[in-house]
């Protein structure tokens, strides 16, 4: 049977399985019919199913029976998910960004497939698979959607509002994954898709595969049904970016005062990522129609990895040459000169993050209007990251031209050195080991949750049925995350430069041989020649000399060369004094166990025509902490000549201790539907709502250290005081509460064909006790010394509103004539806007203060404008699309780790694109194309209180394209 034609769908007017929304529609889209049982007198309905239009139609009916205000994706076609991850599909849905950083607070890292989603500004929505509690092991307390396989959704639903029986946790909203049942179709199901993934940045070649299989068999024990997919993901990609130093206002003769940075740098970053999922499901029912039991595995394993060569400077001063040039406000282009501090560096991140969900669920029908249905979950998930750094340095003179759409930036020999800039930059002689930095995450957690429910249908009125509910879960979980340690391998000050030729010299660049011989670690080539393809010159010659990937691809080879380097300074995290476990200090251990405890009720309504509908409830919420972490003193560096009192304070002593914390919460929600006529309906929604706090926050721990300032008095270039000029201590707080938040939600929505609607939703969020940082002075003694101490950490702060508009719109053009006929368009537009949102300005993995320069930053996150339009066609053996997001500036972080400043992700869009061919009914085969138009990603820092923005990063990444064979029995 072909796609066109018309199905015969069994509806079982009074079933007496309430199935979900997503597998009545799944089931009305497949090649046959939901196989219930079903008497002579039921029914038929006729149902035209398309690919791309079934998929919509699902969508648009599971959006218009929902009982709150949502949005939903889904992919009627087996393993069809409309892009190549579960967070690209999310940033088509109105109200939905996603961040495509590889972390919010990481502007110089660009990602594979995005990071993270911000819904309707904000990032605390509640993430689920199929209605049930998910998480990934960090320092999050929610779900990374990019690690989920897309090939096994069917579909994702994202809810606006609240109604009483959702779990509780997402003020922005809840994101829902479901995934595939044996019983949303008929019969056997076997699917296959294979695609080659191409990306030509990388040019690199890499596979995708994804299978599924699907049965039910009707026995005299009952209809059984089973289910099995599996889906693998490789993908390698690389991105170029050219950044710009911190800049500074400085005076230039015969221009005025003029913004200069101090630097220029450029980084290229491969990137790796392969992702495995599967599920097995098996289902039962009994003849009579009583019972429905479902058993389901659910697994999502996802590793990547990226390695990075990066030739710039955190601090190097260039200063511009005479023959710059300038605008009325900074610096255009010109030569900066005599940097002496440039870093040739060698970074290699590896993570692996596993989330493993099992469920049990037994449906219960022991008459017509009562159900009892029996819920119990387990989730078991992991995260591990090493990321290893080598650094090394040498001087270089930069030309820049930012006079253009892409700067043009040249890395020149400085202008004493006899070497042409090719030789210089290939010459171990001129390049030394500076410094090195190693970091270790190593986090397990688990979740136990049990529910029960129960609905009981009335038979007259406007109450149609009462529900009923409980839940409790347990979560225990323990994130290991070390510090991110930056230590000297070699410096000046440090006893000389020890060189990649293997040459010791105590002052570089200064034309005289070096003293001391010996076995240096590896160091290699890094490739520039087609540096951001080709559109900026890189460094003369298309060479340059850094740390050998060798060096940082595996922790072991990381510490034992570089301690046979620098056996007077390395030391890694694995060598620190105090260690309670692994490589991690007592205060880098942080166990958590969170219990929850739910109930709920919620009445259903509707007047006797069925035109006014809704519901009302509301939802308590018991939840407590336990948390066990302890105190740590940073030792001093005894050989700085520093006072005995602060050396004895800072003594590198730790503590433990644990503390435990409860709150309780009633979250009221009301939901109402009112059919104007027959395809328009408004929605009206209210509700209370909480969000908890990331589990990093919470930390019961306090990390004291100092901040030292040295002096050399005699000019003999060795440091004869030294003094501690702040006493600091970062702190998590595990007596945070949850952020709360009033929701209103007023939409209209038209209906106006089966693959067709138009809709507008004004929201208003009124918000309190948001997580933002505080600092206090306390007084703290450790070994007798006593110190005032400016701490640091989360607290629960202020009150602010969200409100905004989304529009939507999606219609296939039917009546136009022939293949025109095929021609289809969505577009959705959304507006936000927040008023007196506090920023949360917190390291949710260190739990501690953010400080940033300036007051009156907007939310981070927040685009006040996002569109999306897409343009479909679907007629007869062809189908294609072509997808266009774009969102407005918003504000990436409000500090950078490296200029300390506020950065601004610059206003842009993405083009992505699909087109297939049916061969017959049962193979198909199309390309795929992401980042069609080569998108430029622009950054920008905000320098001033005034709010004077300049630019800071240029990024370019991979297009990709992927070839795709779907097949379907």
């Amino acid at each position: 049977m072909s796609k066109t034609e018309i199905v015969q769908v069994e509806v079982k007017r009074h079933s007496i399985f309430r199935r979900s929304l997503l597998a009545a529609c799944i089931a009305s889209a497949s090649a046959g019919s939901w196989a219930q049982q079903a008497d002579s007198s039921e029914a038929l309905e006729e149902v035209v199913v398309e690919g791309v239009r079934g998929s919509l139609m699902n969508a648009q009916d599971m959006k218009r029976d929902a009982s709150t205000v949502s949005d939903v994706i889904s992919a009627s076609d087996i393993n069809a998910l409309p892009d190549k991850s579960v967070l690209e599909a999310l940033q088509r849905v109105p109200g939905v960004s996603i961040e495509r950083f590889a972390a919010a607070e990481d502007p110089d890292h660009f990602s594979i497939e995005g990071s993270g989603a911000t819904l309707r500004g904000m990032v605390q929505s509640r993430s689920e698979f199929n209605g049930r509690d998910s998480f990934s092991a960090n320092n999050g307390s929610g779900l990374n959607f990019q690690d989920v396989p897309p090939e096994l959704m069917g579909a994702v639903i994202v809810y606006k509002n609240q109604t009483a029986d959702m779990i509780e946790g997402g003020i922005a909203g809840t994101i829902n994954l479901e995934t595939r049942k044996p019983f949303d179709s008929n019969g056997q199901q076997i699917a296959f898709n294979s695609a080659v993934n191409y990306t030509d940045m990388r040019e690199a070649a890499t596979p995708d595969f994804s299978g599924l299989y699907s049965n039910r068999w009707e026995t005299d024990a009952g209809e059984f049904g089973f289910l099995i997919s599996a889906a693998n993901s490789n993908l390698k990609v690389s991105n170029n970016s050219i950044q710009q130093g911190v800049p500074e206002l400085r005076e230039i003769s015969g221009v005025g005062e003029r913004w200069v940075p101090i630097n220029v740098g450029a980084r290229q970053v491969d990137q790796d990522r392969e992702r495995t999922g599967g599920s097995m499901v098996f289902q039962w029912a009994d003849n009579d129609g009583t019972k429905l039991f479902t058993a389901e595995y659910v697994r999502s394993d996802a590793a990547q990895s990226w390695l990075e060569y990066a030739f710039q400077s955190d601090n190097t001063v260039g200063l511009p040459s005479a023959d710059s040039t300038y605008n009325d406000r900074r610096f255009v282009s010109g030569t900066l000169e005599g940097a002496t501090g440039y870093n040739s560096y060698t970074r290699q991140s590896h993570s692996n993050t596993l989330v493993e969900d099992f469920s049990l669920n037994l449906e219960l029908n022991p008459t017509e209007r009562l159900q009892v249905v029996l819920d119990a979950q387990y989730v078991d998930a992991s995260t591990e990251v090493i990321d290893l750094s080598v650094y090394g340095h040498t001087a270089a003179d930069v030309y820049a031209d930012f006079g253009g759409g892409t700067p043009d930036v040249a890395f020149l020999a400085p202008s004493a050195s006899a070497q042409t800039s090719e030789e210089y930059f290939t010459d171990p002689a001129n390049f030394f080991y500076l410094a090195e930095m190693d970091h270790i995450e190593d986090n397990e957690g688990k979740e136990a949750a049990f529910t029960l429910d129960v609905d009981y249908e009335l038979d007259k009125g406007w109450f149609r049925s009462v529900k009923g509910g409980l839940r409790a879960s347990q979560r225990e979980q323990t994130t290991r995350w070390s510090t991110y340690q930056w230590g000297v391998l070699s410096a000046d000050w440090a006893g000389g430069q020890k060189f990649f030729d293997g040459v010791h010299d105590t002052n570089p660049w200064d034309g005289q041989p070096g003293t001391d011989t010996y076995a240096a670690p590896e160091y290699g080539t890094v490739d520039f020649n087609d540096f951001f393809r080709g559109k900026t010159t890189g460094i003369a010659g298309g060479t340059v000399l850094a740390p050998s990937p060798n060096l940082v691809q595996s922790f072991n080879n990381y510490r034992s060369q570089l301690k046979a380097l620098s056996p007077e300074w390395f030391t890694s995290i694995a060598d620190r004094d105090g260690l309670a476990e692994g490589p991690f200090l007592p205060d880098e251990i942080n166990p958590i166990t969170e219990d929850r405890f739910a109930g709920y009720v919620m009445a259903e309504f509707a007047n006797p025509a069925e035109t006014l509908s809704g519901n009302i409830g509301l939802r308590y919420v018991d939840l407590s902490y336990e948390t066990t972490g302890g105190s740590s003193f940073d030792p001093l560096d005894d050989r700085l000549p520093l006072p005995a009192d602060d050396i004895a304070f800072f003594n590198g002593a730790t503590t433990s201790f644990d503390d435990k914390v409860s709150d309780q919460h009633l979250l009221p929600s009301f939901n109402l539907k009112y059919e104007i006529q027959e395809d328009l309906l408004a929605r009206f929604a209210a509700s209370q709502a909480i969000a908890f706090p990331d589990m990093g926050m919470l930390r019961s721990y306090l990390g004291v250290y100092g901040i030292v300032e040295s002096f050399d008095t005699d000019n003999d270039d060795v440091e004869d005081t030294a003094v501690v000029t702040d006493y600091r201590a970062g702190t998590g707080n595990s007596r945070l509460k949850p952020m709360r938040a009033n929701n209103f939600d007023i939409a209209l929505e038209w209906y106006f064909s089966d693959v067709g609607a138009l809709s507008a939703t004004v929201f208003h969020k009124d918000i309190s006790d948001f997580f933002t940082s505080g600092a206090f002075p306390r007084e703290i003694t450790n070994n007798g010394v006593t110190r005032i101490v400016e701490v640091e950490g989360p607290v629960n702060f202020g009150d602010g509103q969200i409100n905004g508009l989304e529009l939507a719109y999606q219609q296939f053009f039917d009546t136009l004539p022939g293949a025109w006929s095929g021609l289809g368009l969505q577009a959705n537009y959304t507006y936000v806007d927040s008023k007196s949102v506090p920023n949360q300005n917190l390291d949710s993995q260190e739990g501690g203060n953010v400080e940033v320069a300036f007051e009156s930053l907007p939310l981070a996150g927040m685009s006040e404008h996002t569109y999306n339009l897409v343009g479909l066609y679907e007629y007869e053996d062809i189908s294609a699309r072509l997808a266009y997001n774009w969102r407005s500036e918003y504000l990436l972080t409000t500090r950078d780790v490296i200029t300390k400043l506020p950065i601004y992700n610059g206003e842009g869009g993405q083009l992505d694109g699909s087109v297939f061919f049916n061969i017959n009914e049962n193979l198909k085969v199309g390309l795929e194309a992401t980042n069609i138009l080569d998108q430029v990603t622009e950054t920008r820092m905000q320098v001033d209180e005034d709010g004077t923005k300049l630019d800071r990063s240029w990024f370019i990444n991979d297009r990709r394209i992927a070839a795709v064979i779907r097949m379907n029995f």
